[in-house]
């Protein structure tokens, strides 16, 4: 690295920390060395995990090499982070080495902690990862095999939790492949809320819950998961209620990232405190946080991390360049998600909303149009969501 230019290294290979880097690597390549740390050689599209429980189709077109998305002024550093120095400015590894930075932008995900609910690991499915769709394919297969129906429970095991309307698509979209199977007659689906509705946006709640009642879908609201029963194969909350289930799908529960947790940036669930529309945290202003890794009063999804990998990375060039001191950044992100909610296998609805606006009420219409938006969008999330350029 060039010793008159700035350290700036970015934690993770995802969505936020490859638009962040790309910005920096195209528009303050003269001011800073840009180091990208990922632990995988590739870039995952989380947003087509739902289809794969029911197409079936190969998870190959998800991946992208990090190196084939990322500017060629970037370094890629493939290593797993395993301890952050907030005071001396440095990042260790797995493998024993480290990183100097001046400048470190965090965008690691979220951790999934199995244990922190017991039986989930031994009697719930997800679909969270290419892992997870594996079991839940051969869990569905043989419910529909037995031809019988049942409980099909699907719910949220703790909060916070990223892309929070995807447990939303997974009950509409089960759903209707039940339907194609025969087996909705006989088959009870149950959509567990830890909160007071399905969804936390109340003015798109309204929308859901209409849903939710024409087609069958039972609610249970403040249903705080506890404990998983294997052995009954009930599912019990932190109020003491009970649910019998035949086939349990469930959120995993998420936390910050293990080597994030005991560093002063962080709460006590490992999210990295940061201000809501500078994104730097407020006691050490050259750390700055995105995407799930952020401790956010925002919905932890992909389109989440892309606006907010935008703010930050502008004001890491401004500062950069000498045009904006870094006690005095800009509130670049207000608060801008969107989010296409897949209402049966072949329909969505479409939000967009901020801090301070909740979704328009054309999303709401429940369509064909925002379905074929979704299922191809993943061809712009490469070419173009990434490259910073949209």
């Amino acid at each position: 690295m060039s010793i008159d230019k700035s350290k700036v290294v970015i934690l993770g290979g995802g969505t936020g920390g490859v638009i962040v880097a790309n910005l920096l690597g195209r528009k303050a390549k003269k001011q800073a060395d840009v180091t990208l740390v990922s632990k995988q050689d590739n870039v995952f599209y989380e947003a087509d995990l739902p289809y794969r429980i029911f197409d079936r189709k190969s998870f190959k077109s998800q991946y992208k090499s990090v190196r084939k998305v990322v500017n060629n002024n970037v370094s890629i550093l493939k290593e797993e982070v395993v301890g952050l120095d907030v005071d001396n400015k440095s990042v260790s590894f797995k493998g024993g080495s480290s990183i100097p930075y001046d400048y470190l932008v965090i965008s690691t995900g979220a951790h999934y902690d199995y244990d922190a609910v017991p039986g989930f690991k031994e009697g719930a499915y997800h679909y969270y990862n290419e892992e997870g769709i594996h079991e839940l394919r051969k869990a569905l297969d043989e419910f529909v095999e037995q031809g019988k129906g049942g409980n099909i429970v699907i719910g949220i095991a703790d909060l916070p939790f990223k892309c929070p309307v995807a447990p939303l698509e997974g009950v509409f979209m089960t759903e209707h492949f039940l339907r194609r199977k025969k087996l909705r007659k006989t088959t009870n689906l149950h959509y567990l809320s830890p909160i007071g509705g399905a969804f936390s946006i109340e003015q798109a709640n309204v929308h859901i819950e209409k849903k939710f009642a024409k087609k069958g879908i039972n609610l249970h609201t403040f249903f705080n998961t506890e404990t998983i029963h294997t052995d009954r194969k009930v599912v019990e909350s932190l109020e003491g209620d009970e649910l019998e289930y035949d086939l349990l799908i469930m959120v995993p529960p998420h936390r910050g990232q293990p080597f994030l947790h005991g560093t002063p940036i962080v709460d006590s669930e490992g999210w990295v405190n940061v201000n809501t529309k500078t994104l730097q945290n407020e006691d050490y202003p050259n750390v700055f946080a995105l995407g799930d890794a952020a401790n956010l009063p925002v919905s932890k999804a992909g389109s989440s991390a892309h606006y907010q990998a935008m703010a930050a990375a502008h004001n890491l060039i401004d500062i950069l360049k000498g045009k904006m001191d870094i006690s005095q950044v800009k509130e670049r992100y207000n608060g801008h998600a969107t989010c296409l909610v897949m209402t049966s296998l072949t329909s969505a609805m479409f939000f967009d909303f901020n801090y301070n606006r909740p979704p328009f009420g054309l999303g709401y219409i429940s369509n064909r149009l925002f379905y074929y938006i979704k299922k191809y969008q993943r061809f712009l999330y490469f070419y173009g969501f990434l490259s910073g350029r949209m």
